[in-house]
């Protein structure tokens, strides 16, 4: 997979070529391929929101956003008493995903929606925003 930097990036950090649609559909994996294809979009959308939060979270933490206290924001949700341990173990799988296969992808997700296609395959369709230091000048 290509990527892109820019002069006066971060070192190490570049934007993947692959749509960002495409890598979140690869990370959120795990939670995405154990939905029955049955699911009321609404469970869907359920879930595509976890992954999307786990990992814009992940993003926002990383020096190019400089944003950390976003991620201890999601872990101190899941630390409050009553959080359902299906979803602590869902943050637990996604955040070691995150580490090891995608660390380096500093895009965060903007806008998006996810639905069902004619042939009742998910479709998500998402924005990509990416830091300020690494946009061409």
């Amino acid at each position: 997979m290509a990527a892109r930097s820019s002069p006066g990036a971060a070192p190490g950090l570049t934007i993947p070529q692959r749509k960002i649609s495409e890598t979140l559909i690869d990370f959120g994996a795990p939670l995405i391929f154990d939905l029955d294809p049955n699911q009321p979009i609404e469970i869907v959308r359920s879930v595509f929101t976890i992954v999307i939060m786990v990992w814009n979270a992940h993003v926002m933490a990383m020096p190019a956003w400089g944003k950390p206290q976003l991620l201890e924001h999601v872990r101190a949700l899941l630390r409050t008493p009553g959080t359902a341990p299906q979803l602590i173990d869902s943050y637990t799988e996604l955040a070691a995903r995150r580490e090891q296969h995608f660390a380096q992808d500093p895009r965060a997700v903007g806008e998006w929606n996810v639905q069902f296609d004619h042939a009742g395959r998910v479709r998500l369709h998402c924005e990509a925003h990416v830091p300020p230091s690494l946009t061409s000048r």
